[in-house]
């Protein structure tokens, strides 16, 4: 771009050298954003009161506009590089404002365009301080017709009286700008735009039409979320925080508004989700990350960028969990009622962030059940006992079952079931509940086996064939959480088969082939003594085996269980099946006792802690139940912690019976719980 500068004259034209197509199109915008450019412009000029005022014609729509600010005016020089550089804008340099030293909104020197948006002729009259502080002023005229040139009117002394600062006036204006009208929403929406600076510099005054601008007069709640940081794959470290803000009035378009750190708006994005009509917000991601991606044009690109997209998915993750705290706190009233009526299926206060979180999860449902369904609200006492536990028992069964009983059984119109969809989904509270309800379970499981372990009773008369193993083939994460999710393999069930005689040198004795287990499923277990799984690796050529040998908890792991279960595993190990490069096993005994000599063979220097045998791909040890049960906690102890969980004796060994009372023996029965069966 080159400014040409008429010699010598009075008044000077400026010539920007642009396409007029181009500078068309940036003279093109909504009401509210072309007017709040013009705002920002002042701002930048670190004015701290500006006044927007609109002469009406006689059918009541916009003649005139005006925005006249405190600022610093513009000075010659600046105004010759301001309007006749474009995309030159000084603002790239500096970053704050000369006096107060506030963060600067533009950049690129686009923003004067934006008054040809609402009108073909626009002028700026300016008074600034000169080098001799003397208030100089001159004005700069432009034409929506003539968009390439801007006349800069000669320079004289400011008028008596006035201060530094900036008049804009807008004339011309042929479309009706009903939002600007007295009428209209423009307050509203300036409150909206300008809500977070006028926050972070309080004394700043914008005043429409004689009326301050007050984000917090139309704010019904402002609330500030820190997002998770993560660190892109360029290693850079990603910080962003969300401030959502709830206004008074309806809006049509729910946001988040993509912003720097100082929350100045660069960027729009949908919202995404729907929290319900009851909610008017707008939501602020505040971001260096988000400055850094506009600086390099990236921002408005209609894909957005892998790293932005994650903090976009994170910032609607923190609107759905802000809404549903908003919409159980609507249900404390509510609930208050259905405590008082005796139906409220909850009782005391929650006592564990677990429990906080069914809680609102049901409350959030019964809120809807309550709002649309005239036959709970209006219906009897007992009615509503019923539908309010009929709730709870599917939140504690099956979380995801609640949204086909609102759907299928009670008729929630289907935009409520959409809404509620949106507010669990996710990293959603039902799916919370479920992550906890496992850990929970898990947690009693380790608490019930331990009685049954250890418990004289049951120690005495538990079979390790018939029911300690069917119980742990469902529970094989006991002995890792790699062996969860895990296969069977055939030619595994026959080696075990094979080289049984080797652990087991009694089974050689028998005559006859043995009876095969079934499961029931239908499906041939491995065998009624083992528990043996395939591990899913990445690579295909690569499989890992566990196998475990019960012995029942009255049958100490001795020097002759150490000899067996090493000659067993390097006979399996060893099959010609299995690829031995590329095979990997762990083979361990376990009871609930070890003698003395047992226990010194596991603790060799140079071997893992456990294991007497260690090579590239077999390892062979033993271990007693409190060793594993420990281990067990250990990986849960993050979980209860964060769930502030503790399992008792009772829970498991009602879960027990609950889940295996087919494989418990008669003595262990549901009374109460023995007195220092810990064995740990």
């Amino acid at each position: 771009m080159t400014v040409q500068v008429a010699a010598e004259h009075t008044a000077r034209v400026i010539h920007v050298e642009a396409q007029p197509d181009h500078l068309e199109s940036l003279a093109r915008g909504k009401p509210i954003s072309s007017l709040a450019e013009l705002v920002w412009n002042a701002l930048d000029a670190d004015a701290d009161r500006i006044r927007i005022g609109i002469t009406d014609n006689e059918i009541g729509n916009p003649a005139v506009i005006e925005i006249s600010d405190n600022g610093n005016g513009i000075s010659l020089s600046e105004a010759e590089r301001a309007f006749g550089n474009l995309g030159g804008s000084w603002k790239r340099e500096q970053r704050v404002t000369k006096r107060s030293q506030k963060k600067m909104h533009g950049r690129n020197g686009k923003g004067r365009f934006k008054a040809f948006a609402l009108g073909h002729q626009a002028e700026w009259d300016t008074v600034f301080i000169n080098e001799d502080d003397a208030p100089q002023n001159f004005v700069i005229r432009g034409n929506g017709h003539r968009l390439q040139e801007f006349e800069i009117g000669a320079i004289s002394p400011a008028p008596v009286g006035r201060g530094r600062g900036t008049n804009v006036r807008i004339t011309g204006i042929q479309e009706p700008l009903g939002v600007l009208s007295r009428d209209g929403s423009a307050a509203r929406q300036l409150a909206e735009e300008f809500a977070l600076y006028l926050k972070t510099y309080p004394a700043t005054d914008i005043i429409y039409r004689g009326e301050r601008i007050d984000p917090k007069m139309v704010q019904l709640a402002h609330e500030t979320h820190q997002l998770p940081a993560f660190v892109t794959d360029e290693g850079v470290k990603v910080r962003a925080q969300l401030d959502v803000v709830e206004w008074s009035f309806s809006k049509k378009e729910r946001r988040i508004c993509l912003c720097d750190a100082d929350g100045f708006v660069l960027h729009e994005v949908e919202a995404g989700i729907r929290p319900g009509s009851e909610f008017n917000f707008t939501a602020y991601l505040r971001s260096d990350y988000v400055a850094k991606l506009h600086q390099e044009n990236v921002l408005s690109m209609d894909g957005l960028e892998p790293s932005l997209r994650r903090i976009v998915d994170d910032a609607r993750a923190a609107l759905r969990g802000h809404f549903r705290r908003r919409k159980a706190e609507s249900a404390s009233e509510l609930v208050k009622q259905w405590k008082d009526e005796g139906v409220y299926p909850f009782a005391g206060d929650a006592t564990s962030a677990l429990e906080a979180a069914r809680r609102e999860v049901f409350d959030i449902c019964a809120l809807s059940v309550h709002q649309y369904l005239d036959s709970f609200r209006e219906g009897q006492v007992k009615d509503r006992q019923f539908t309010l536990r009929m709730l709870k028992t599917a939140l504690d069964e099956n979380p995801e079952a609640l949204k086909r009983i609102l759907s299928e059984v009670l008729g929630l119109p289907k935009e409520k079931q959409n809404e509620l969809a949106d507010l669990l989904q996710y990293t959603t509270l039902s799916s919370i509940i479920e992550a906890g309800k496992l850990v929970a379970d898990r947690l009693q499981f380790l608490v019930g086996l331990q009685e049954l372990l250890f418990r004289a009773e049951s120690k005495r008369d538990l079979r390790e064939r018939t029911q300690l193993h069917r119980m742990l083939e469902n529970e094989t994460w006991i002995f890792g959480e790699e062996y969860l999710l895990t296969s069977s393999d055939e030619n595994l069930n026959t080696v075990l088969r094979k080289h049984l005689a080797t652990l087991r040198p009694e089974l050689a004795k028998k005559k006859g082939k043995r009876k095969a287990v079934v499961r029931d499923d239908g499906t041939e277990g491995i065998i009624d003594l083992m528990l043996a799984r395939e591990v899913p690796a990445y690579a295909q050529t690569r499989r890992e085996f566990l196998v475990v040998e019960l012995k029942r908890p009255s049958q100490k792991v001795d020097l002759d269980v150490h000899r067996q279960i090493l000659g067993y595993a390097m006979a399996v190990a060893g099959d010609e099946r299995f690829d031995a490069e590329n095979t990997y096993w762990t083979f361990l005994a376990v009871s609930n006792e070890m003698t003395p000599d047992a226990q010194r063979t596991i603790r060799q220097e140079g071997k893992p802690f456990g294991f007497f045998h260690h090579e590239r791909n077999i390892r062979v040890g033993l271990a007693t139940w409190a060793e594993v049960l420990n281990a067990s906690r250990a990986r849960l102890e993050l979980f209860r912690t964060k769930l502030d969980y503790t399992a008792t004796k009772d829970q498991g060994v009602a879960l027990l019976h609950r889940k295996y009372a087919q494989y418990l023996p008669e003595s262990f029965g549901t009374g109460d719980v023995a007195d220092g069966a810990t064995g740990e």
